[in-house]
């Protein structure tokens, strides 16, 4: 290959429109995936439409470069990474271009997402039936690259079942379509197709004969009827072909009728033979899906999660879920009474449950949604691998296939659970293994090797929906032999240059799976010196806790994190971005010095502290107190600009200029006012002038008449309550009042939240010695810590906590909480009018955060008169004071239209939140008042 510099990667980045990176970090962010591989890329590209590909195409021609296409960066098997140019289509290529809802078949781009497409399709009465557990951040162009399928497969099939037409590249950098290819005859063809067409032709019996009797099976490359009545469709052969053979860059799929009913048995079963047996019986009346939870995952479940455990009854070796859909109430039903009656008659299952309500069925998938995000939490070395979980084998040879699979993993001591889509003979059997460890990176080509030998004798597949990757490409050519050999041959007559995934399907290496490893026997990681934080939990055990499964990449609404990802779609915003870095930085794969650079901190600048990653990632990593130590350390050496230290003085100024600011009012109400502000300050002239209040909470409160309890509460007003809104701490003071409760207001300091999320750890520090100090004995004299301001509220449950591990702050956590929730305990005490009122409440991320965080929708709700629209959408993308810098208002607006938009459609006439700064978009952006929930609740006291 030849001498790579910057300078050949200039050459494309002027023949592109898209985005072109060759620096360490963004190379080393695009090196992983969601499987246990590393492998570094000479280059990234985002391209922006089917010519940059083919330019990147052409490029790497010429360089001798290979090609990689990526999505969700989220496949479980290494297809996703390479050494030479990552084309991502997640950031620009992302596109809905089409639904045809009289013809049922949308058109998108390789980077659309499944969970969006949900979205669109809402109300149309259609749906797109593969849905692979990951479907909500999964692209189109990687579900259709991997073949992939999901919990419904065995009624409706992959994803290659639905494609109807596909733009693609070739390795050359020809651009054609599957529709362009079938209608022309075979004389015209160009000369690959012509080579392919007669390949299929000379060894047709041999293809249609030569694949294992499992309908579910995406090993290797599936030629079966890829000429049909004289016509060659490539649909099925590039489906699930991994990006080695040509690079989609248009999708067409069918659509079907939604189901607008549908219907559920759980069974929980003695024996894996009777569950088996129970599968065989159910599977002819086309189930939409069976699926499986057996004793393994089982145990995990309750020992680690104490409703599960409830939930859960015990003595049970596996449970089942069969589901069935349909177009009407009484079809389904009637099919799931019929199960029920299947299994009680054959004397299979000794615990039954019919769901038929949605209640009823939400009630047991909440079991299975949350005992396989568990696996992702289990403390230790070991964690569980994606290695043998995607084998297929015909389903009268379950009762087998389980039995050798405990067999293989017992004998080899190796921990494990399974479940998985039992329906189709498709089980995820996960092993849990310590890659660090050279006995367990030996034992995955053992497990591998062993699992492999069971599943060919049983007639199976090694790759039923994941794909082969560089997991199990080393098994393509002993599952099939000779017909390996064609296969070969596919892959010269379409990449002879082997430029597309090189490493994938058509690589025999026997140790590949054992290569490239994220970890592995050289791995090791060094913590950095002088944390600011506290990290009981360990500060290298949280970065390398990510793994990589995407979901923080989720464009929809489905999940709240990560905001600024959402929007700009660049890796760089990803909350496992943070990780990824911080991984590289531990392990000395990129210089310790990197910390200090420019490249290293944006990365980490794209975290906005809302901690929403936090709450949702299934391995719960704590990127937010990552990104802080990391910003820390900067910010100790550098220091922070004026923009980002003003936050940090909202107390002082409240102390100091409170009866000065007003003045400034009239004038701020100009633009060109606010353009000066914006040069001094950094400050975005498009935002309001926020004053100070003249008279502070606390200059308001000398006069009043306290009442006296034995019922005490001390209020921890926060910045925006003392000083520029002191309504709030006025109608929290009144209403606890009414409900007999005895309010202190101590003499307090700001939180040190602006200080954190600024990585002014000393401040954050200095501001939490100042409140211990200023409270003195009172918080034990208190039954409550009562916040108004909900990120007031997280610094106290959590943050605290990351500066100071003491009982104080442990004390502080314990007695914390959020005045909604204390004025629902005491509900019954209060006496409220009848209001006409419509209200439309946004939800904070630092609310999400908090214990009990659904308390202010409650609280409003049960305001007689008063209705109460739960806006649940997006982060408002004001992120603290992240969103009044210039350099991010416009991300910040675009972060916060989706909830500002439903806020501007809604009939409401108030907005409500608990959080000062979703209090400042939603006005800046919807031009409707505001009010925190306790100022209504006060309003409306009798």
């Amino acid at each position: 290959m030849p001498q790579l510099t910057k300078n050949i990667f200039d050459e494309l980045t002027e023949n592109i429109r898209g985005d072109v990176y060759t620096d360490a970090v963004r190379r080393y962010l695009h090196s992983t995936d969601g499987s246990i591989f590393r492998v570094e890329p000479a280059c990234v590209v985002y391209p922006q439409d089917t010519t940059d590909v083919v330019e990147a195409v052409r490029f790497a021609n010429k360089y001798g470069l290979s090609v990689h296409s990526r999505g969700a960066g989220s496949g479980l098997c290494g297809s996703a990474v390479g050494r030479g140019i990552i084309l991502d289509f997640a950031k620009y290529m992302n596109q809905l271009i089409e639904i045809d809802e009289q013809g049922k078949t949308f058109v998108c781009q390789p980077g659309y997402r499944f969970g969006e497409l949900e979205v669109a399709l809402k109300g149309k009465g259609l749906f797109f039936p593969p849905d692979p557990s990951s479907g909500e951040y999964a692209t189109f162009g990687g579900m259709y690259g991997t073949n992939a399928s999901g919990a419904h497969s065995v009624k409706y099939g992959n994803v290659s079942d639905y494609i109807e037409d596909a733009e693609f590249v070739t390795s050359e950098g020809k651009v054609y379509t599957f529709s362009q290819i079938a209608s022309t005859d075979y004389n015209s063809l160009d000369e690959p197709f012509r080579k392919l067409f007669d390949l299929y032709s000379d060894n047709k019996e041999q293809i249609e004969q030569g694949y294992p009797p499992v309908r579910y099976n995406v090993s290797g490359y599936n030629l079966r009827s890829l000429v049909d009545s004289g016509k060659l469709n490539l649909g099925k052969l590039i489906g699930g072909s991994e990006g080695t053979l040509v690079i989609t860059t248009r999708l067409k799929f069918r659509l079907h009728k939604k189901p607008t009913h549908d219907s559920l048995v759980v069974a929980y079963f003695d024996n894996i033979i009777n569950s088996a047996k129970a599968t065989q019986a159910i599977l002819p009346m086309n189930p939409a899906g069976i699926e499986i939870m057996d004793k393994s995952l089982l145990k995990f479940a309750k020992e680690s999660d104490a409703k599960l455990n409830d939930a859960i009854p015990d003595g049970y070796d596996n449970v089942c879920m069969f589901e069935f859909d349909g177009y009407s109430e009484e079809e389904t039903t009637a099919l799931a009474e019929k199960a029920k009656v299947i299994l009680e008659e054959q004397n299979l299952s000794p615990l039954m449950y019919t769901a038929a309500s949605e209640e009823e069925k939400e009630k047991f998938w909440a079991v299975r949604k949350a005992a396989v995000p568990i696996l992702y939490k289990i403390k230790g070395e070991r964690k569980i691998l994606a290695l043998i979980e995607d084998a297929a084998v015909p389903t009268d040879r379950l009762v087998e296939y389980f039995e050798g699979l405990y067999e293989i993993l017992e004998h080899n001591e190796a921990k494990f659970v399974i479940y998985g889509h039992i329906a189709k003979g498709l089980l995820h059997t996960r092993p849990l293994l310590n890659l660090k460890d050279p006995n367990d990176i030996e034992l995955l080509r053992i497990l591998a090797d062993e699992v492999f030998t069971l599943v060919n004798r049983l007639g199976g597949a090694v790759s039923g929906e994941h794909g082969d990757g560089r997991l199990r490409s080393k098994y393509i050519k002993m599952q099939y032999g000779n017909l390996y050999d064609i296969f070969m041959q596919t892959k010269e007559i379409l990449d002879s240059g082997k430029l597309l995934n090189p490493e994938i399907k058509t690589q025999h290496d026997d140790n590949q799976m054992m290569k490239n490893l994220r970890y592995g026997k050289e791995y090791s990681s060094v913590d950095i010196p002088n944390k600011n934080l506290k990290w009981s939990e360990g500060f290298v055990e949280e970065a390398e806790k990510c793994h990589g499964c995407s979901k923080c990449t989720t464009v929809t609404t489905a999940t709240r994190m990560c905001p600024v990802y959402k929007v700009t779609r660049d890796e760089y915003s990803a909350p496992k971005a943070k990780a990824n870095i911080l991984r590289a930085l531990l392990s000395g794969a990129v210089d310790d010095r990197a910390l200090y650079e420019e490249a290293l901190q944006e990365v980490i600048s794209h975290c906005v502290n809302c901690g929403s990653c936090h709450i949702e990632c299934p391995s719960a990593v704590n990127i937010p107190k990552l990104s802080i130590e990391a910003r820390s350390h900067y910010v100790s050496k550098f220091g922070v600009s004026l923009t980002d230290r003003i936050p940090t003085k909202l107390e002082d100024m409240g102390r100091n200029l409170r009866k000065v600011t007003w003045l400034l009012e009239p004038v701020m109400k100009h633009k060109f006012a606010r353009n000066i502000m914006e040069v001094v300050s950094g400050i975005a002239s498009e935002r309001e002038f926020v004053p100070l209040a003249k008279n502070s909470l606390y200059d308001r409160l000398k006069e009043r008449s306290k009442l006296k309890s034995d019922r005490k509460v001390l209020y921890f007003a926060g910045c925006y309550a003392s000083y520029v809104r002191p309504q709030i701490g006025e109608a929290m003071i009144k209403v606890l009042e009414a409900a007999g409760i005895e309010v202190i207001v101590p003499e307090q300091h700001c939180c040190g939240i602006p200080h954190l999320s600024k990585g002014l750890t000393d401040g954050a520090k200095e501001k939490l010695e100042a409140n211990r100090k200023s409270w003195g004995a009172l918080l034990d004299e208190v039954d409550y810590v009562v916040a108004t301001c909900t990120s007031c509220g997280l610094s106290l449950y959590k943050e605290w906590g990351f500066l100071s591990d003491d009982e104080f702050t442990r004390k502080v956590k314990s007695k914390l909480i959020h005045i909604s929730t204390l004025v629902n305990m005491n509900m019954d005490k209060l006496e409220f009018s009848d209001k006409k009122l419509h209200l439309a409440y946004h939800k904070s991320c630092h609310m999400r955060s908090l214990p009990d965080n659904h308390s202010s929708v409650n609280m409003l709700s049960c305001l007689k008169g008063a209705v109460v629209e739960d806006l649940a959408s997006n982060c408002c993308g004001m992120a603290g004071s992240w969103g009044m810098k210039a350099d991010n208002y416009d991300l910040s607006t675009k972060i916060g239209t989706p909830m500002t938009d439903k806020l501007k459609m809604s009939d409401a006439d108030i907005g409500v939140t608990d959080c000062p700064t979703c209090t400042i978009q939603m006005e800046h952006m919807s031009m409707k008042e505001v009010k925190h929930p306790i100022e209504v609740m006060a309003e409306c006291l009798k």
